[in-house]
């Protein structure tokens, strides 16, 4: 009777820990794991490494994508994210997808922690003068969320009249890491 309810609890903690591991952080990757892990599990063509990052070609639905892995200098998965430019340069189909992209992580993640329309000069718009605003440079859109273990950010900029739609997820714990890390690399070059 003994070993039988040994086998049972054995046999729950082999589905909890199997079922925890079927819930990646970003794409197929979970925070802390290694560059080669990551090259692993990542289906998208890869394009670069560099200065801790990896990059590469791919799609988030149907729409193409820069993805970017970041490492701490320990070699540990510590944030992510998706950098979209449409096969446009119209500012209105820009704010219609980060409005898509707000919707739909919303309804993953739930009701976002902060959502904010800011210009250079401070003037406060309506979502309705946000395109016009795009294209001269004057607006940075960004909305936040949190979970247990990650900070999502969107995000929708212009840089050198070139529109970008960035969708970041950052590790609560290993961006603590990262930023620890940095801090000794500097600290040693003082």
């Amino acid at each position: 009777m003994k070993t039988a309810k040994l086998i049972a609890a054995f046999f729950v903690l082999v589905l909890v820990l199997n079922a925890s591991g079927q819930n990646p952080d970003f794409r197929n990757s979970n925070w802390g794991m290694d560059s080669a892990m990551v090259k692993r599990y990542e289906t998208a063509s890869f394009i670069d490494s560099k200065n801790n990052s990896l990059v590469f070609s791919g799609k988030l639905s149907n729409l193409d994508a820069k993805i970017v892995y970041d490492f701490t200098a320990s070699n540990q998965l510590y944030q992510a994210f998706y950098l979209i430019r449409l096969n446009s340069k119209t500012p209105s189909l820009y704010v219609k997808y980060f409005q898509l992209f707000q919707e739909l992580i919303t309804k993953k993640y739930s009701e976002p922690l902060k959502k904010s329309a800011f210009t250079i000069n401070g003037k406060a718009i309506t979502p309705d003068e946000w395109a016009s605003n795009l294209i001269s440079d004057n607006l940075n859109l960004e909305t936040k969320w949190k979970t247990e273990k990650t900070d999502i950010d969107l995000f929708l900029y212009s840089i050198n009249d070139e529109l970008y739609i960035e969708i970041r997820y950052a590790s609560l714990d290993y961006t603590k890491k990262a930023d620890e890390e940095k801090k000794v690399e500097i600290l040693k070059s003082l």
